[in-house]
């Protein structure tokens, strides 16, 4: 399956997450919006991101997935695990897979995403997108 995810906010998810592993590159709790969708991310799965740029320049092939992790506030590093055990963020562990380098609205029309999230007309996003599963070709 293919999916494609939000990070226009920057965060920082390999500093967060490395002392899980290396290549984190996506986090979601059920509380958010494309929770739905975004459980359904298994292994081997490509997620493509939208970068703060508005811009999907990468697929991630999925080489990890941790559930349950819970975060804590650190005064010098900001977020930091606190556990794996017993939080509800899920975490997406990984390595580049495919090269894209195109504006998220773009992409969106190119392979006919949908989502309550996402303008049908324009493709862009409303306030709270987060994740959204589409179809392979």
């Amino acid at each position: 399956m293919k999916f494609l995810v939000s990070n226009i906010g920057g965060r920082a998810h390999q500093d967060i997450f490395s002392a899980i592993s290396h290549g984190a590159f996506f986090d979601l709790s059920p509380s958010q919006h494309g929770w739905k969708d975004y459980i359904q991310v298994c292994l081997n799965d490509i997620v493509y991101v939208i970068n703060q740029e508005r811009r999907v320049e990468k697929g991630f092939r999925v080489l990890g997935v941790v559930d349950g992790v819970i975060l804590e506030q650190d005064k010098i590093w900001g977020e930091k695990v606190k556990s794996v055990i017993g939080g509800d963020l899920r975490v997406l562990f990984g390595e580049p897979a495919e090269d894209v380098g195109l504006d998220y609205p773009e992409f969106v029309s190119a392979n006919k995403i949908r989502s309550p999230k996402i303008n049908p007309s324009t493709g862009k996003m409303y306030p709270g997108f987060n994740c959204a599963r589409f179809p392979t070709d």
